[in-house]
């Protein structure tokens, strides 16, 4: 357990408003304020190039585009998306796979010829069964 760890306490009608005026400062600064900016942007682009003006929405739409991005190429540690071949196997590798898959089917094929103890008795029963049939008809013959 962490010995630093701070709890943050919500109580009362006052605490309640204040973490609303907190989450949406949040949204308006994080989210809506870069979204009217990227609308903006966008607007001014189109006015020169022969661009279809865009509102609000599509401005966030445009922001989170380029938020997620910048994510995903700025992310030095471990890549969330990476293009890469695998790695060819090494000929000691490859010999060692190989028997691994021998001895596998080797197993396979040994244990599936062993009958179980109950597959044998029924197997017996069958058998005694058809010997009798085979009794009784040479009697009816």
């Amino acid at each position: 357990m962490k010995r630093k760890t701070r709890i943050i306490q919500i109580s009362g009608i006052r605490g309640l408003f204040l973490a609303i005026f907190i989450v949406s400062c949040l949204g308006a600064g994080f989210i809506l304020f870069p979204g009217i900016i990227a609308m903006k942007a966008w607007n001014l682009a189109a006015s020169y190039i022969a661009l279809p003006l865009i509102n609000v929405y599509q401005g966030l739409l445009l922001w989170a585009i380029v938020a997620i991005s910048i994510f995903i190429i700025n992310d030095r540690k471990k890549f969330l998306v990476a293009l890469k071949t695998p790695d060819r196997l090494s000929d000691s590798e490859m010999k060692s796979l190989l028997e691994r898959m021998k001895i596998q089917s080797q197993t396979h094929a040994i244990n599936s010829m062993i009958l179980k103890s109950g597959e044998i008795k029924s197997a017996d029963k069958k058998i005694d069964n058809s010997e009798e049939k085979t009794e009784k008809e040479k009697e009816n013959v």
